[in-house]
């Protein structure tokens, strides 16, 4: 056999070999996928143990103090660590607010009021990894917090309703897969 007919013997072996593992990572980042996100006890907030605070003078439209945890766990059922993993919360309220957007209307109003990203790290395979998701006051768009002259206070309850925006960030497969869900108007709250 000439050098050039083993060389490229050896070539297509190797590329065989390559193609082959690429598959098989693939298809097990697959099936990972479909276990870890078919069962609903594997992502789990506990909202029961969650605390938020809000210090917000109504009439002044000034707020003093803002903070919350929320807990909340994932199980990786799958064959490979969860890598790099990142959650991104952000809040917006919304309200009835006077004379928007021309004078004589009132028209609901939303304004984002807290953002934050938060990284968690890995969770390995067969694990459940346990976390606390953290908003200090730091966090919070102070200013964006509307004061009584422009709430319309004789809308019917609730006055101020919040919604959440949740971007989920990770590698998977050996960082052959990178992926981004995100999960838009979340009602988590509203006053009074």
């Amino acid at each position: 056999m000439r050098t050039s007919r083993v060389f490229r013997l050896l070539f297509r072996i190797l590329i065989s070999l390559l193609t082959l593992s690429v598959t098989v990572v693939s298809i097990l980042g697959g099936m990972s996928a479909v276990m870890i996100l078919t069962n609903p006890n594997n992502i789990g907030i506990d909202t029961s143990n969650a605390d938020f605070n809000l210090d917000y003078n109504i009439t002044t439209g000034v707020l003093h103090d803002a903070n919350f945890t929320m807990p909340f766990n994932i199980t990786n059922t799958g064959y490979f660590d969860i890598e790099n993993f990142q959650l991104q919360v952000e809040l917006s309220l919304n309200y009835s607010h006077i004379d928007h957007p021309t004078p004589g209307v009132n028209g609901t109003k939303t304004v984002k009021i807290f953002e934050k990203s938060q990284y968690f790290g890995n969770v390995l395979k067969g694990s459940t990894g346990n976390f606390n998701f953290t908003g200090l006051f730091s966090n919070f768009f102070a200013g964006a917090f509307p004061n009584m002259t422009v709430i319309d206070v004789f809308k019917a309850p609730p006055i101020f309703e919040f919604y959440a925006n949740l971007t989920i960030s990770l590698d998977y497969s050996l960082g052959m897969h990178s992926l981004s869900i995100n999960i838009r108007n979340i009602k988590v709250g509203e006053l009074p």
